[in-house]
């Protein structure tokens, strides 16, 4: 059902194209020409780059990418082995003395290819780049998922501003039916029973009125809280510049 306020800019834009024309400089109409709705739009996509960067969960997925893009490379040193043997040898002198003396040896050991070395490293880095893959790919799959969480947020948010637009343009028309009917019944024209049905849907409204603004309340507060954190405030304001201008 069109609002009140779309219907005003619609017959606006027509009156505004039709006068162009006939003054022989008609233009298309740019974000000028309709700054509510490129107000309502821009506060969307602020909102949206809002919760990107505030949203908890994203926010942890992204230091976990940071985790996995920092972890240094396997080393690609030499594959070498180094031992120690040591034992005991016999000497003597000129003067045919004997004595015994300790030897030892190092042994260092370097192949000249190492097939299971290259191996763990090219192991190494490909389970590295498959977390990273993986990481960005669960990033934005929770990405759309908070965005699409947001959009429909928004979209009840103003279904239940519309909702209360129209009960307070019912509220409104009740209102006036009832001071008409109590001058009727004052002048003697209708009973005073008739105002009773009319009275009590002028309670039911404003009942309705009380409980739509309500649940306005808690579910901008739930998506500012769920969405964005510790910087609720934020986004509470600009779905309040939503839900105001609907």
């Amino acid at each position: 059902m069109m609002s009140t306020r779309n219907r005003i800019l619609i017959v606006s834009a027509v009156l505004m194209t039709t006068i162009s024309l006939c003054a022989g400089f008609a233009q298309s109409p740019g974000n000028e020409d309709f700054p509510g709705e490129v107000q309502e739009e821009n506060y969307l996509q602020q909102m949206i780059e809002l919760v990107v960067e505030a949203n908890p969960t994203l926010q942890s997925q992204r230091s976990l990418i940071m985790e996995i893009e920092t972890v240094p490379e396997p080393v690609k040193g030499l594959d070498f082995t180094l031992g120690l043997k040591t034992g005991a040898a016999l000497e003597s002198d000129d003067g045919w003395e004997r004595r015994v003396e300790p030897t030892g040896s190092l042994e260092l050991t370097i192949p000249l290819y190492s097939s299971a070395k290259k191996r763990k490293i090219a192991l190494e880095n490909l389970t590295t780049q498959k977390d990273l893959t993986k990481a960005r790919q669960d990033y934005y799959q929770l990405k759309n998922s908070v965005i699409s969480d947001l959009l429909s947020r928004v979209d009840k948010l103003i279904s239940l501003k519309n909702e209360l637009d129209g009960q307070k343009n019912l509220l409104s028309l009740l209102q006036y039916n009832l001071d008409a009917l109590k001058k009727q019944v004052e002048a003697g024209i209708a009973s005073p029973s008739d105002l009773w049905s009319i009275s009590e849907r002028v309670m039911a409204t404003e009942t309705k009125i009380a409980t739509l603004l309500s649940s306005i309340d808690i579910n901008k507060r739930e998506a500012a809280v769920n969405l964005t954190g510790t910087r609720w405030p934020e986004l509470m304001e600009m779905l309040d510049q939503i839900t105001t201008q609907v």
